[in-house]
């Protein structure tokens, strides 16, 4: 090599220049880059390009038009990503230099870090050779072995090429279809993107069969019987089963009819019966038999990411996304963890000195670890085959400490994060826990009772955690001269106990995390499954952003520590795989795409044939999504019961609701037309098949769980049916508790008056929360026709004149059409900003339009204020606030000195205020 040449080094972060240049040593830093006289080396922040949207590569697809699709570009392009053209642009600087004659790609060795490299080799345009620096780990001996040992680049080719497919293959199925799921299921009331993804959306679908399971399970009750017996020495208990119970083996239709037995559980009286008799009939002849094991608990794994993210969430509660900013700061700006974003569990096989140097430093501070670091120490290093390998470091190793010392004290989620990642890697290295397990039978006639209990005797690597007291009991041994034999006990007692079944846990983040990273064991394809084996669906470094953008789609709701699909969720999936392309909801299409770049990256399949494998796809969800009927999509689902409302029709499922057959497409009655409908959400809850054909036989059903608007709350309630709303909550007896207004309904108190303010007829009710008053509802059609005709207004752009003159010729001409009652309601709670209302109160707001000015109502912050109320032409009420304390003769009036002319300004600016508005009393309020 020339000694004026130089190579420009491209590393994929900040960190990692650094360790190349300390370790070839001889650099200096010069900005935003390193320089000796062999290398420039500078670095990018991740991916710095991203491929241009389909507006940007035509105008026309600024318009979500069903006939453009689907958008299949004969070229892709690249655009810096927002914020990263200066740093593309000083890369690009450093390399129009004349001294470089070419690139070293310093990437994380792995398919995006390939993809990452060739992007800014292809922004910055120049004819320059390459080569690729392939590091499987970052101590200063490899990265010098690695200098030493690069190769051309075009030995990379095949690997590029499958970078760059994954990329644009998932451009071309989140773009196509997404835009045609939208345009299909929109509607006046979502207008918003209904957003689908090779990733996401298998992702959603797991989350959406687990709500399914959960929302369909119904409690059923069962009995459990545990029995009291003693021995010379000592008492224990045990809990009845039976020892013949297989579990079925089921298809996954069957699976939650089987969900809730188990071997301890009793569903029939009449079983439970027969267990007490016969358990009673030989009291006197129990006997026992038991058998004490030792159990080895091996020392847990090295934290990828995936699995710290879920024992962070199953410990501490934390979010995927929480977890992973919290190790991106411990590695960024601490310096205390190593890369998080990794899936490997493992170290390289030459790091074993690194971590000996680890644990030095902290054997030498006096924590809470420190007698942990020096037990190692002792020791060495215990379970090396199971952490050091170098087959299973691909890109980054293991998330371990770096062994540096916070420069400040660490709080909140930094510090339990690098605790968990501190224990975890101490605790790698130490002694398997050896548990004593006894496992004791106890026979009562032919009723079998077992006794299960754990006893820690050598707590080995849980040293480091504390022990679970939960997880540590202690029975004395039954037969001290004869461990194993057969001996009588007296039986004490017998308690049987009911119990309801539970429904199937919702996923919580650790679960569907854990769920994502091994989707592959339920595929029966083998070689797909083989693909999926170890990586799953996704990256651990785009896992959390998964969640979090199926939460921020609406897809997704957090309940409590679990995660559940939403209505619109469950709905996306349902359609997919009726119209059907269920393929992108399904796992399985990763593990095709994976499988085909694999063999890419082999030399096995080329670019182009992969890529027009992807544009036939493509082409084929946009035809399914374009032509498909939604009256089609359901035909084949049986009817969920009779209408309860024309008596006549059968309910059906639609993808909005369940409706019955006879009803319209309009939400307006047409002739005879039923118009019974249910939609498929209330409360936050999705209402399923299984609740509406519940509610459709027994007419009331439940307790059913909902929750309110923002999900903070929960609570149960039985259903019953509404002809105008479709379902309704009731008490247990039916009652109802809303109308059809949507409102708290047992009405306690009715009275009608035949004015009001609004010039219209009125109801009042009374209810236990609020007051009602439903106007117009003693109205005759023909009068609201006439008066709507008098008061018709002109139209916009037209003069008051002629409008008029054209409406006094159409009534003429044409007798006006009846039109429906017009119905207003009015609600106000009964107390309302801390100020009980009365009835009297209410009806003369109503008949009068406002109420005098009241002194006593409270804000939120329990200050006091006064007020009065003005009734609104659409029924809701406002504020007129007023000064309370000259309401209640308690304001005095002070005249400074030489403020007559302030004064007179004054009072023209209220003048002015009551010539613009003459009943206005100060600021106004609207409820």
């Amino acid at each position: 090599m020339d000694k004026a040449s130089k190579w420009l080094v491209i590393t994929e972060k900040p960190s990692v220049a650094g360790d190349l240049a300390k370790a070839l040593g001889g650099f200096e830093k010069k900005g935003d880059y390193y320089e000796s006289p062999k290398y420039f080396i500078t670095w990018a922040v991740g991916h710095l390009l991203e491929l241009l949207e389909p507006e940007e590569l035509d105008p026309k697809y600024k318009r979500w038009l069903l006939q453009d699709l689907p958008i299949l570009p004969s070229e892709f392009q690249y655009k810096p990503k927002k914020g990263q053209t200066e740093r593309l642009n000083h890369i690009k600087s450093l390399a129009k230099k004349s001294e470089v004659v070419g690139f070293i790609n310093a990437c994380d060795a792995g398919r995006e870090g390939e993809l990452i490299f060739r992007e800014i080799f292809d922004f910055c345009g120049q004819d320059k050779p390459f080569k690729r620096l392939w590091l499987q780990s970052m101590t200063p001996e490899s990265i010098r072995k690695g200098f030493n040992l690069v190769k051309p680049g075009k030995d990379y080719d095949n690997l590029g090429d499958a970078a760059r497919c994954r990329a644009e293959s998932d451009w071309l199925i989140g773009m196509n279809a997404t835009r045609a799921v939208t345009k299909r299921l929109k509607s006046r009331n979502t207008k918003g993107v209904w957003s689908v993804g090779r990733v996401q959306t298998p992702t959603l679908a797991l989350i959406a069969k687990r709500e399914l399971e959960h929302l369909k399970h119904r409690p059923e009750p069962y009995f459990t019987i545990e029995g009291r017996f003693s021995t010379s020495s000592h008492e224990y208990s045990g809990v009845w089963f039976d020892p013949n119970f297989k579990k079925p083996i089921s298809t996954d239709e069957e699976d939650l009819q089987h969900y809730s037995e188990k071997e301890d559980r009793i569903f029939s009286k009449e079983r439970l019966d027969q267990i007490l008799n016969d358990f009673n009939l030989n009291k006197g002849k129990a006997t026992a038999s038991e058998t004490r094991k030792e159990s080895k608990e091996i020392a847990p794994q090295l934290f990828d990411l995936t699995l710290l993210q879920r024992e962070a969430n199953r410990k501490l509660g934390m979010s995927a996304s929480r977890t992973l900013q919290a190790a991106q700061r411990l590695y960024e700006k601490h310096k205390l963890l190593t890369y998080p974003r990794t899936d490997s569990r493992y170290l390289p096989e030459d790091y074993v000195n690194n971590v000996t140097d680890v644990i030095k430093e902290f054997s030498a501070i006096p924590t809470e670890f420190t007698k942990a670091c020096q037990k190692i120490l002792k020791t060495g290093l215990l379970n090396k085959e199971r952490i050091f390998n170098d087959k299973h470091v691909s890109d980054h190793f293991a998330i371990i400490p770096t062994g540096h010392f916070p420069s400040e004290k660490l709080d909140g989620d930094d510090a339990r994060i690098y605790n968990l990642v501190l224990k975890r890697f101490l605790a790698a290295f130490m002694p398997h826990a050896v548990w004593a397990k006894v496992e004791r039978i106890t026979k009562v006639g032919s009723q079998t009772f077992r006794t299960r209990v754990q006893d820690l005797q050598e707590p080995g690597w849980r040293e480091v955690y504390g022990l679970d007291t939960e997880e540590e009991s202690k029975l004395p041994k039954l037969n001290e001269k004869n461990p194993e034999a057969v001996t009588p006990v007296q039986t004490e007692d017998i308690t049987p106990q009911t119990n309801a079944t539970k429904p199937p846990a919702r996923l919580t983040e650790a679960k569907l995390l854990s769920l994502m990273e091994h989707c592959g064991r339920s595929i029966a394809d083998e070689e797909i499954a083989e693909v999926l084996k170890d990586k799953g669906i996704g990256t651990p470094a785009t896992r959390a952003d998964i969640i979090e953008n199926l939460i921020a789609k609406e897809y997704v709701s957090r309940f409590g520590k679990s995660l559940r699909a939403t209505s619109k969720g469950i709905r996306l999936v349902d359609v997919l795989s009726r119209i059907p392309i269920d393929t992108l909801s399904k796992v399985e299409l990763t593990g095709e795409i994976e499988f085909d770049l694999r063999k890419m990256e082999k030399g096995q399949k080329k670019r182009s044939e992969f890529m027009q494998d992807m544009f036939d796809f493509t082409s084929s969800i946009v035809d399914k999504a374009r032509t498909f009927e939604y009256d089609a999509i359901f035909k084949n689902d049986p009817p969920l019961g009779s209408c309860p409302v024309c008596k006549k029709g059968k309910v059906f499922e639609g993808f909005w609701g369940y409706k019955c057959n006879l009803a319209g497409n309009s939400k307006e009655k047409v002739g005879d037309e039923c118009t019974f409908i249910i939609w498929k959400e209330k409360n936050q809850r999705y209402i399923d098949r299984s609740l509406v054909e519940e509610v459709l036989s027994k007419n009331i059903a439940g307790p059913f769980e909902f929750s309110n608007s923002n999900g903070t709350s929960h609570f149960e309630e039985y259903l019953t049916i509404s002809p105008v709303k479709g379902i309704i909550f009731c008490e247990q007896n039916g009652d109802p508790k809303e109308s059809a207004t949507g409102y708290d309904v047992v009405v306690l108190h009715e009275e009608p008056l035949p004015e009001t303010f609004l010039k219209l007829p009125g109801l009042v009710k009374v209810t236990e929360n609020a007051y009602l008053c439903e106007f117009g509802v003693q109205m005759p059609a023909a009068e609201t026709a006439a008066s709507e005709a008098a008061e018709t207004k002109p139209k916009r752009g037209r003069k008051k004149a002629a409008a008029e003159g054209s409406t006094e010729e159409k009534a003429k001409k044409k007798p006006a059409k009846p039109k429906k009652t017009k119905r207003l309601i009015s609600r106000m709670p009964r107390v309302l900003c801390g100020r009980e209302m009365s009835l009297e109160d209410y009806k003369s707001f109503i008949i009068t339009g406002s109420t005098p000015p009241i002194a006593d109502f409270k804000s939120k912050k329990g200050r006091p204020f006064a007020a009065a109320l003005h009734l609104k032409d659409n029924g809701n009420f406002e504020f007129k606030f007023v000064s309370r304390k000259a309401l209640l003769g308690e304001e005095t009036v002070k005249t400074p000195k030489n403020t007559e002319k302030k004064s007179a300004n004054k009072a023209k600016v209220v003048k002015k205020t009551k010539k613009k508005d003459s009943s206005s009393e100060g600021e106004s309020s609207s409820v």
